[in-house]
């Protein structure tokens, strides 16, 4: 599903006198197949932008469409086609576990596929809900009759997750993933949604605070500044830019910082700033001085 975003705009209270824009003219193209990073200070539109994605926010002026469904404004959609759209498009927001709410992991990963396809049999939902928690490294018969209070924060992530999974989206969109993991349970998360790229989800979009992350695994970054997209290009090309960040309130990920640091002592390295690259050419670097 390509998303295509051409002047997209939106404000909170429009008609206030207080209104405030979170949105003014958003022109962003995320291709079928991208790991693609959204990233940019607090307020700068990048948690609306992704709500209008599956329809939790309306468009109010511009052009959205995401694959085969117009969100436009002007355009009408019923209930049913959001309903449809939403089951392709699933979003995960920040600290997702908060969102549990059932008395059982079975019941909370259940309720997705069961407001979505209400026609589903019970046997139906039993393997929807086993392959989703199998999806996300869960031990379906170890879990499902436990509460989703008792389990860890990284359980608890993954059942939320699961519950997302659970109807099966093409486009799996994730709001800050690895907010408050410490580094481990981020290392894990990240490469359990590069796994769900891989075997069932088509395209990820992941907006997030954590440039060393978006580095790592985002084939395409956003820059969102003052509701708009000012920036938008590969991760590399994107960390050149140091002054143009800088401007737009923004820092470097750990390896773009050593990079510069390098430069200042006369070391240049070629490097796309994911950590193994970043190696092998300091690596490199040593061996031809």
């Amino acid at each position: 599903m390509q998303i295509i975003s051409k002047d997209l705009t939106f404000a909170y209270n429009k008609k206030a006198e207080f209104n405030r824009q979170a949105l003014n003219g958003v022109d962003l193209v995320i291709e079928e197949g991208d790991v693609f990073g959204i990233i940019g200070h607090t307020g700068s539109g990048k948690s609306t932008f992704i709500q209008h994605l599956n329809g939790l926010i309306k468009t109010q002026s511009g052009t959205l469409k995401v694959g085969s469904y117009d969100l436009s404004s002007g355009v009408k959609n019923k209930a049913n086609v959001l309903k449809q759209l939403r089951s392709e498009v699933g979003m995960v927001f920040q600290y997702p576990e908060y969102q549990l709410f059932a008395e059982t992991v079975y019941e909370d990963v259940a309720f997705g596929v069961r407001n979505f396809f209400p026609s589903y049999t019970s046997e139906q939902v039993d393997e929807a809900v086993q392959n989703a928690l199998n999806q996300v490294g869960l031990d379906y018969n170890e879990i499902k009759n436990k509460s989703p209070f008792e389990l860890s924060g990284g359980q608890k992530r993954r059942v939320a997750i699961a519950g997302v999974l659970v109807t099966k989206p093409k486009v799996l969109v994730l709001d800050e993933p690895v907010a408050g993991l410490d580094p481990q349970g981020k290392k894990q998360l990240m490469k359990l949604i590069l796994n769900l790229k891989q075997n069932s989800v088509k395209t990820v979009v992941i907006v997030s605070h954590d440039l060393d992350e978006v580095t790592e695994n985002c084939n395409k970054v956003a820059v969102f500044y003052n509701g708009k997209v000012v920036m938008c290009d590969t991760p590399k090309n994107i960390f050149n830019n140091v002054k143009e960040l800088e401007s737009y309130k923004l820092g470097l990920p750990i390896t773009a910082k050593c990079t510069q640091e390098l430069k200042k002592l006369g070391v240049e390295i070629d490097t796309n700033y994911k950590a193994s690259d970043f190696v092998e050419n300091i690596v490199r670097a040593y061996k031809n001085k």
